[in-house]
């Protein structure tokens, strides 16, 4: 018949190793934390389990858990609060940036044409004109958006562009007739 090995005596500093170990867990590298139960420490340390169990239970390691894991769920989701809200942020400013662009894009070409019409070139059709109109729109809107500011304004506005755009369609249809009746008296 086998004998059982002999514990060792539960040091303070065994004590202490233990307790950290029940409390608190070990986490790895890639931050994964594992637990251990008591029936795990008592063996892998080699203490008398009854010594461990009533240690334990005297110094209120299971309360001392749960309060640790409690706190260590509140840190881990602030850290992701914070971590998502630094993306929400980077991705923001991208989307600011590209309506930025695309309103600079817009305004190239409402330039370009307006020297076209100038020069007697070539000018874009009036649904043209109204692709980069909503293109204006919509950078708008993605830029509010991304300023955190309601859209709901911009949807009036774009009523009010929507008379604005017929209104420089006909401006710009009078013009063009009136550089064509120019063009046409030069001839004869």
């Amino acid at each position: 018949m086998s004998k059982k090995p002999a514990n060792t005596k539960l040091t303070n500093d065994k004590k202490l190793k233990i307790r950290n170990l029940y409390v608190q867990g070990i986490s790895d590298e890639q931050g994964n934390r594992t637990t251990y139960n008591l029936d795990q420490l008592y063996k892998d340390h080699n203490v008398a389990k009854s010594t461990l169990y009533r240690v334990a239970q005297k110094e209120n390691w299971k309360l001392e858990r749960d309060k640790f894991q409690e706190k260590y769920l509140a840190d881990l989701d602030a850290q992701r609060t914070k971590d998502l809200t630094e993306e929400s942020k980077k991705f923001d400013i991208n989307s600011l940036n590209l309506a930025k662009a695309l309103m600079a894009t817009v305004g190239q070409n409402i330039r370009a044409n307006t020297d076209n019409i100038n020069n007697g070139s070539k000018h874009f059709q009036p649904s043209q004109l109204n692709a980069l109109a909503n293109a204006a729109l919509a950078s708008q809107k993605l830029a509010k958006l991304a300023l955190g500011e309601t859209t709901e304004n911009v949807n009036l506005n774009a009523n009010i562009q929507d008379e604005a755009f017929r209104e420089a369609m006909e401006l710009l249809d009078s013009i063009a007739d009136g550089r064509r009746e120019s063009d046409d008296k030069a001839v004869h």
